[in-house]
């Protein structure tokens, strides 16, 4: 590119030119947010919203698999609460976003949809991607 100036190190370092190719290929594709919410019974328009996103770079067994487990279970649990007449104080908004990989486009396109609501509405948001990451596991004395 003209007039743009790249740092580069190693045995590069002393090189006097470097030649980059970039190949992309631009394809308009649809992308897919779920969305679920559970209804507060004492402030049902205020939300509290937990969310990740689905997709990946790679097989994703951190990034997002972790996450998505997470979310998944965090829905299974209060959906069996709400089987046994729990109901939430405010809404919960359950969000499995698409596209983050790519720009947060998914959870990016949805708040700029609703952007006057949420901001009046949102409580506070969880995110719940990388929930587990590494090789070691630690237990809390509590535990």
């Amino acid at each position: 590119l003209p007039n743009v100036t790249y740092r580069y190190g190693g045995e590069l370092r002393n090189a006097s030119t470097i030649e980059v190719k970039t190949y992309n290929r631009l394809e308009r594709k649809d992308i897919y947010n779920v969305i679920g919410i559970m209804k507060g019974e004492i402030e049902p328009d205020r939300y509290i919203a937990i969310g990740n996103h689905r997709d990946s770079w790679t097989l994703g067994s951190v990034d997002p698999t972790s996450g998505t487990a997470t979310l998944l279970e965090i829905t299974r649990v209060f959906g069996q609460m709400y089987k046994n007449d729990f109901r939430p104080r405010r809404s919960l908004m359950f969000c499995s976003w698409d596209a983050e990989e790519y720009g947060l486009i998914g959870s990016v396109e949805y708040v700029q949809e609703y952007v006057k609501v949420l901001g009046a509405r949102i409580v506070s948001y969880l995110n719940v991607d990388l929930a587990v990451q590494g090789k070691i596991f630690i237990k809390n004395s509590n535990d």
